[in-house]
């Protein structure tokens, strides 16, 4: 596992320590606003990773694939390519 990997994998453990309700808004707040200045190579990246390593069945790995594949929508509603 890389550092990122790593990283990412830490990030989503913290989330899932939280009680239930505050999941959402935690995962908004962190990744929501790091997501927004990504390019989308990179967030596809991030998605696979976290698709391929951790249990979509875990409801914040869940939320966070939600979140991500909603910003993908919104760029390719706005029509950006490479939102950034």
């Amino acid at each position: 596992m890389d550092y990122n990997e790593d990283m990412t994998s830490r990030i989503l453990a913290s989330l899932a320590a939280l009680p239930l309700h505050e999941q959402a808004d935690a995962i908004t707040a962190l990744i929501g606003s790091v997501i927004k200045e990504m390019p989308r190579t990179r967030i596809l990246e991030i998605r696979h990773e976290i698709a391929c390593e951790l249990d979509e069945e875990i409801p914040v790995v869940r939320a966070t694939l939600d979140l991500i594949d909603g910003q993908l929508a919104l760029r390719e509603i706005a029509g950006a390519e490479d939102w950034r």
